[in-house]
């Protein structure tokens, strides 16, 4: 059943990818260059964004069942727990810091951006339900699993495409390959955890496929600002159990997903004269010295 879900997962992410580029691709040969300003008439061909917004990590499912049995020495079985999970997420601010370039001639994306988040993230899985005491008899417990990230970093190579409405305004489409680190992190277990099997401490580090899209803008200053919901599409280090963008987390399984509002800069290009660079500060002489004074002594002569 697992591997069901996970090629069913893997499918669903191949469609989605389809289905979002193929009317890019058409539209990527007849692109106006104006939106960016591609051929960089106007500003430089890169600059630096800012974002702000907030980082969701979502349980998925939220709740889910529960029950480990043993053979005892008498040949019985004996059930230690029996219950269920309920898992809770969390919804943390998340900063960010990037630089992006204009591509000259695009045709699956315009731009390439290479950027720098930091959030934080919460999980809660709490088990509701019977767990065995020193009798071996059922009785109703509870067991708490915390896990908590003092900051969570996020290094991403993104690749752009702007879909253009009208002028100025634009659909923008995201594909970016992410590296995640968690930093401080702590974790708690209470209740009665022998009757549990424990599970492996999730890694401090992730690589994952994500997807964005979202909505912008562009100002005649050279500025954009943007507003881009993006998520885990594919976990590529470790593979989560079930597959797809999932994240393991003890007991539970969650989903990372964001919303940004980014601020992009294009700083302007000089103006450019054709007597040069050093045109504001001094004149340049049209004859040498030697030949201004035979001109002046003609002119007193004449």
């Amino acid at each position: 059943m697992s591997h069901d879900k996970s090629a069913f997962e893997c499918f669903g992410f191949i469609a989605f990818l389809w289905l979002a580029f193929i009317p890019i691709v058409p539209s990527a040969l007849g692109q106006s260059d104006i939106l960016f300003d591609a051929q960089r008439s106007q500003f430089r061909g890169s600059g630096w964004t800012f974002g702000a917004g907030a980082h969701w990590l979502r349980a998925s499912p939220q709740e889910s069942l529960s029950v480990l049995t043993v053979v005892n020495e008498i040949g019985q079985i004996d059930t230690l727990h029996s219950g269920h999970w309920n898992h809770q997420g969390s919804i943390g601010p998340r900063l960010g810091i990037g630089y992006w370039h204009v591509v000259k001639r695009p045709i699956l994306w315009d731009r390439i951006s290479v950027q720098l988040e930091g959030g934080r993230h919460r999980a809660e899985s709490i088990f509701i339900g019977n767990v065995a005491d020193s009798t071996n008899a059922l009785i109703a417990d509870t067991l708490t699993d915390l896990s908590a990230s003092g900051m969570v970093s996020e290094l991403t190579l993104r690749l752009h495409r702007a879909i253009e409405l009208r002028p100025d305004f634009f659909l923008e489409a995201q594909m970016g390959l992410g590296w995640d680190a968690e930093w401080s992190r702590t974790f708690n277990r209470s209740g009665p955890s022998h009757r549990f099997v424990r599970r492996q401490t999730p890694t401090n580090h992730r690589l994952a496929l994500e997807l964005g899209l979202g909505f912008g803008v562009r100002t005649r200053a050279g500025r954009y600002l943007r507003i881009i919901a993006q998520t885990d599409a594919l976990q590529l280090s470790p593979f989560a159990a079930d597959g797809g963008g999932l994240i393991d987390r003890y007991e539970g399984k969650f989903r990372s997903a964001h919303i940004t509002l980014n601020w992009d800069f294009l700083r302007r290009k000089p103006d450019i004269s054709c007597a040069g660079k050093n045109l504001e500060n001094e004149t340049m002489p049209l004859f040498e010295p030697a030949m201004q004074r035979k001109i002046n002594k003609r002119r007193r002569k004449g």
